[in-house]
């Protein structure tokens, strides 16, 4: 279990790091077609959107209230399973028959050992059959997996290989570079698996699929796939695929959508921000200016400003409305920056992550020694 916490951690909790890979921005596509991000600016300030359904201007609430797909995870609560118990017994057959499927040579017998656990889904966290200690291959049985499986999506969400299982072995020589690892072929053939042809397909426009070379373990590469809705990427829906560039294996993926549902409802702004990206970087430094004012930051902003520079839906529960389990206000459009200070250059070579509101330029997010600023006020 402190494996998959680590894991987790790395997968779920990717706003930590992101001045590293920085969250929910892309530094590289594979594959997918008109996948562009929406920067483009208004020629006059817009003050409403119009949707398919309703016209939401950004300090409004949603028509009807949104009922969460799970729990907030500010809520830190066990997710209790809603079923009974007989559709409890017909979902764990259908996970180990899809367990079966995407690991044809495991041991039936190894999945047996269950219980009912919980995952993220998007910022919420909800119930998963959890498979521990299985078997993945009859003919390496020491390769052994815990294994999450969403019964509402009805596929694997989650899989993790025992940090002593031979498909992780580093030990060899590395058979392929970081640079090397190729999208098309290597990573996209594992995801289509776990979400199935028909789910790609429908979906494929958009993804946005890179890679980054883990900090933390050795050569491996890290492969990111960030959904998207309206052309913009989200900040929390993503899934990732550890590949061990010894042996060209994956060895974990761990799959954090938002509920598809739930996601149209609740994205109904306009996808054209109201403040331009240099606006939003004003701001940031207007705010440094008045915290630091006898120290000057001198901000410096990552070159690759069109990829780590963005518009983001920040859709983690701290930047959104939820009262009583309902989402009453739109999930909020944001610029996420990329950028470092003096202070923070004197203390490592990573960039600092701000977002900053793209219709109202409120500040939702930015940290250093004297500021901490962690969701959106919606008083």
């Amino acid at each position: 279990m402190d494996s998959k916490k680590k894991v987790i951690a790395t997968i779920i909790i990717g706003i930590t790091l992101a001045a590293i890979i920085f969250s929910g921005c892309t530094d590289k596509t594979a594959g997918i077609e008109g996948t562009d991000i929406v920067t483009k600016q208004p020629e006059e300030t817009a003050v409403n959107h119009e949707t398919e359904n309703t016209t939401i201007t950004s300090g409004e609430k949603l028509s009807e209230p949104v009922q969460l797909p799970g729990t907030s995870i500010t809520e830190r609560t066990p997710v209790t399973p809603k079923y009974d118990s007989e559709t409890k017994e017909q979902l764990v057959k259908e996970a180990k028959n899809e367990i079966l499927q995407i690991f044809p040579n495991a041991y039936s017998s190894s999945l047996n050992n269950y219980h009912w656990d919980s995952s993220r889904s998007g910022s919420f966290t909800v119930s998963v059959i959890t498979f521990e200690g299985v078997i993945t291959d009859t003919d390496e049985p020491s390769n052994i997996c815990e294994i999450d499986y969403d019964p509402e999506k009805g596929r694997i969400v989650y899989w993790e290989y025992d940090h002593e299982a031979p498909i992780r072995d580093t030990s060899g020589d590395e058979i392929i570079s970081h640079e090397d690892v190729d999208i098309e072929e290597d990573i996209i053939p594992i995801f289509k698996r776990m979400v199935g042809e028909e789910e790609y397909e429908k979906n494929n426009g958009s993804y946005y699929i890179y890679t980054a070379d883990s900090s933390n373990d050795p050569i491996t590469t890290i492969a990111i796939i960030r959904e998207s809705f309206k052309g913009i990427r989200s900040y929390m829906g993503k899934a990732q695929i550890y590949i061990n560039r010894a042996n060209g294996e994956g060895y974990v993926y761990g799959e954090n959508f938002n509920d598809e549902e739930f996601f149209e409802k609740s994205v109904t702004l306009s996808s054209i921000p109201e403040i331009s990206l240099d606006e939003a970087k004003s701001i940031l430094e207007a705010k440094l200016d008045e915290v630091y004012s006898d120290n000057p930051q001198e901000v410096q902003y990552d070159p690759d400003e069109e990829n780590t520079n963005c518009l983001l839906w920040l859709d983690a529960s701290a930047y959104m409305n939820i009262e009583d389990g309902y989402l009453l206000s739109p999930i909020p459009l944001a610029w996420g920056i990329s950028y470092s200070t003096k202070e923070s250059r004197a203390e490592s070579d990573h960039y600092a992550f701000a977002a900053i509101d793209a219709n109202t330029g409120e500040i939702l997010s930015m940290h250093n020694s004297k500021i901490d600023i962690h969701g959106k006020n919606y008083d």
